[in-house]
């Protein structure tokens, strides 16, 4: 589906203003108050308090003390952090200035811009759709809580490299966004699938080797260094316990971490394979990457939040129907005050606790999968009812920005 706006320069414009005001309203919302600074480093009790109980709470902002930020160690060497190395390097590079403060500005105004440059990008890639990611206000409460903006600019451009047969960019800019959150990998089962499929096995070894060329610069100096600080990413991420999401709430009791990550697992890989055999059939990458990626969020034993700005950029790069960017918006915006309202309550240790727990929150995570499951399938509708129209509008759409 697709939506006639008056003029690019005028969707731009707005989208610009539109993106420039939920950043620094992000920004504004987020800043820690003098009161919980003290000589430049943040009062962290003082800090969860302010921030659950006024919805601002930033993980850019906490973790510059608790990750140590402020002592500008080498990352991974001298400091454990538990996100790949890109974010890692970018948090500690940011921290270099005098005090939270100026490393939370700094930190802003890099992700005002990655903003910009990723509707910069969308644009050019599906000008009929990129309108919305400017124009909603999802940025507002995940721009600045944490480091995905990161990831989801080098995702953006990897397969906007892809897309314009610069395959070695490709590989390099995907390497750079797996290394900075992981999810971006979502692409690179497709894309084998895609160039197989094309018999174009010359490009695929070219981008192997530049991607795992890109992996070894980013990672080997850190893991010769301190391979324990290095794989803490890894082992953080295994052994996390259930959250409250799909496998530990009102209505599902008693998996254990063991059952969960099987079962993720297994269903993640057949939702891969059987995507995988779908493009080698002529499937677009950007579809099948996006429809696997909310198999991976509704079946993964951790959901953060901010993981509905992924899903909803993804959905606007494969050209879902607009009203499933609509629906995760709401999700969007219901999770982040369901659950930073929850830590508010736990932390306060407030009497409405049990009362908010058992007759709100479980039923806001219910609405949040509802609102995943709906959007996926009526995507996975569309593209089945009409296929060959999508294609051919992708490719319309590819050849005005060339």
């Amino acid at each position: 589906m697709s939506l006639t706006m008056p003029q690019p320069w005028f969707k731009r414009v707005i989208a610009f203003i539109s993106i420039t005001v939920w950043m620094t309203w992000a920004y504004l919302r987020l800043r820690p108050p003098a009161s919980l600074v003290h000589h430049g480093q943040l009062l962290v009790n003082r800090y969860n308090t302010w921030s659950y109980q006024n919805l601002a709470y930033s993980d850019i902002v906490k973790l510059y003390q608790t990750r140590f930020l402020y002592l500008h160690l080498v990352p991974y060497i001298q400091n454990r952090i538990e996100y790949p190395v890109v974010t890692g390097l970018f948090m500690s590079l940011a921290a270099l200035g005098h005090g939270i403060q100026q490393y939370f500005f700094i930190t802003f105004l890099v992700f005002w811009l990655i903003a910009l440059g990723v509707y910069w990008l969308l644009e050019r890639l599906i000008p009929d759709t990129a309108f919305f990611f400017g124009l909603f206000p999802l940025l507002v409460v995940y721009g600045l809580l944490n480091w995905d903006l990161l990831g989801i600019v080098f995702m953006v451009l990897g397969y906007y490299a892809y897309q314009r047969e610069r395959y070695v960019a490709s590989a390099i800019w995907f390497a750079l966004g797996v290394f900075a959150k992981l999810f971006p990998i979502f692409f690179l089962p497709f894309i084998v699938a895609d160039l197989w499929r094309r018999r174009d096995g010359r490009t695929l070894g070219r981008m192997v080797l530049a991607f795992l060329a890109t992996a070894a610069v980013l990672n080997v100096p850190f893991a010769v260094g301190n391979f324990a600080n290095w794989s803490y990413f890894f082992s953080y991420n295994a052994g996390r316990g259930l959250g409250a999401d799909i496998y530990a709430n009102e209505w599902v009791h008693g998996v254990t971490v063991v059952q969960a990550d099987a079962f993720s697992f297994v269903v993640v890989v057949l939702a891969v394979l059987y995507f995988m055999w779908w493009v080698y059939r002529g499937g677009r990458v950007v579809d099948a990457a996006s429809l696997s990626f909310a198999v991976f969020l509704i079946v993964n034993k951790v959901y953060s939040p901010q993981y509905t700005l992924w899903i909803f950029v993804l959905a606007i790069l494969a050209e879902w129907p607009i009203w499933t960017y609509i629906v995760l918006t709401l999700a969007g915006l219901t999770d982040y005050v369901n659950s930073f309202t929850v830590l508010h309550f736990v932390s306060s240790r407030s009497p409405a606790t049990g009362w908010y727990v058992n007759h709100v929150f479980f039923v806001g995570v219910l609405y949040r999968y509802v609102s995943l499951a709906v959007t996926a399938a009526g995507a996975g509708v569309a593209l089945a009812l009409n296929p060959k129209a999508r294609a051919l509008e992708h490719a319309r759409s590819r050849r005005a920005w060339l």
